[in-house]
């Protein structure tokens, strides 16, 4: 039987995890770690507690330079090491483009809040990203604190955490309890599929992880849903 929580929503790492979420219909509504990627768990976790207080200001947004594939523009957020991938527009400004960024970012913030609020039963999911390994933080005290906190935090809510954390020579999936409301998957989703290839993310193995997981929907949320899928429907047939 699938385990149905509230709300399921993304810590992170980086934008594949809450469109696999999407995709699953796991999860509705834009939240604020749903389209960057960079900074490390300690970051997000206290933005998370502090609810975004200074998530994004323009003086710490900067254009990447150097970018490894031609063409390819990012901005990077200089003291959370968060990186937008295709909010900011380089033809524009920064200081021009910032407004409509910072208005958008602070509707995710309102949903996520709302969200939260409502539910009784929350899964937050994190998944590393072998990319930016170096910025990760594995720590299992971490893990309890963040949920110890979040319990605190919200007294009437039941929080579970999912950190999933890659292993290049992981053969199967390994799994394993951080205390008692938090669970850690070892497994190799980074991966070449031919000697040929780059590597890649394996989305059969990140699905599986999410697999067994259930969205409580009230009506409101079904009708969402239904109208998510027309939209699909209608982009897919004009392509």
């Amino acid at each position: 039987m699938k385990e149905k929580y509230d709300l399921i929503f993304s810590l992170g790492s980086f934008p594949l995890v809450s469109e696999l979420l999407k995709e699953k219909e796991l999860q509705i509504y834009d939240f604020p770690f749903d389209k960057i990627s960079g900074g490390d768990l300690l970051t997000r976790l206290s933005l998370l507690l502090l609810d975004f207080n200074d998530f994004i200001e323009q003086k710490n947004i900067v254009k990447q330079e150097n970018m490894p594939v031609e063409g390819v523009v990012q901005y990077k957020d200089i003291k959370t090491g968060f990186i937008y991938h295709s909010d900011f527009d380089e033809k524009i400004p920064v200081e021009n483009n910032y407004p409509l960024v910072k208005l958008r970012y602070d509707k995710y913030i309102r949903n996520l809040n709302v969200c939260i609020n409502v539910a009784k039963k929350i899964l937050i999911i994190y998944v590393e990203n072998p990319q930016f390994k170096e910025d990760d933080v594995d720590n299992e005290d971490l893990i309890l604190e963040l949920v110890q906190k979040l319990k605190y935090k919200y007294p009437k809510k039941e929080f579970k955490f999912l950190y999933v954390k890659h292993d290049e020579n992981a053969k199967d999936i390994k799994v394993s309890a951080v205390g008692s409301f938090a669970q850690k998957i070892i497994l190799n989703f980074y991966k070449r599929f031919s000697e040929m290839s780059a590597y890649e993310f394996d989305l059969v193995s990140l699905s599986i992880i999410i697999s067994n997981l259930a969205l409580k929907q009230s009506f409101r949320q079904k009708k969402i849903l239904y109208l998510q899928r027309i939209i699909k429907f209608l982009r897919n047939f004009s392509n």
